[in-house]
């Protein structure tokens, strides 16, 4: 009986490993660092056009907030559209195919000279 219970216990803590390890490669975390809240991140695919969105955000991402964006099983490949809506502005900033692969973390930031708003990948 011990043994069987040393084996569940094993089983179970192996699964709980690997769940933890299996997390998409998608998943991103989003800090705003641009000195603006947010009202709207969308993802989407490059082949689903620019008309298709849906708000990631359950609320307005203030300055120095950030949001962890997890994607689904259905969802398709490592390249995506990313698309920002200023809470206070009726403008957008959008980047095309970007690969979120590659890294874990957007670090959203804005160039008061310029006029720019970019991202720093992590």
């Amino acid at each position: 009986m011990k043994r069987i219970l040393a084996s569940l216990i094993f089983v179970g803590l192996c699964l709980a490993a690997t769940a933890s390890f299996a997390a998409d490669a998608r998943n991103i975390n989003v800090i705003n660092e641009t000195g603006y809240a947010i009202k709207f991140l969308g993802f989407n695919g490059p082949d689903d056009g620019l008309e298709e969105w849906d708000n990631e955000l359950d609320g307005t991402l203030k300055n120095q907030q950030s949001a962890y964006v997890e994607f689904d099983d259905d969802d398709d490949g490592c390249v995506w559209n990313i698309k920002v809506i200023w809470a206070n502005y009726d403008e957008a900033v959008l980047w095309r195919n970007v690969n979120l692969c590659k890294f874990t973390a957007l670090r959203l930031r804005y160039d008061h000279g310029t006029k720019k708003t970019s991202f720093l990948a992590e």
